[in-house]
């Protein structure tokens, strides 16, 4: 199963989210290189964000998704994929 995730972040979370950047990065590579990420677009302002995921269920990509570090700072929506 391939879902897109669109997420949205709130600028004024910036300061808060600003020291688990590094640890963010490294989840994303380590998904990326597991293959649970396919794909990964920031807009320019770093106010949206678009993954591709792949995983066995939308449960195994939404329980991915809030291991990553900004999780609790993001505005996830879930779309399936073809």
């Amino acid at each position: 199963m391939r879902m897109m995730i669109i997420i949205q972040m709130d600028p004024q979370d910036f300061a808060a989210m600003s020291p688990l950047v590094p640890q963010e990065q490294a989840h994303v590579r380590k998904l990326t290189d597991e293959g649970t990420i396919e794909g990964l677009f920031s807009s320019a302002d770093r106010l949206h964000t678009w993954l591709v995921m792949k995983g066995t269920s939308q449960e195994q990509i939404e329980q991915e998704l809030k291991g990553l570090p900004l999780y609790p700072y993001m505005k996830a929506q879930l779309v399936p994929l073809l």
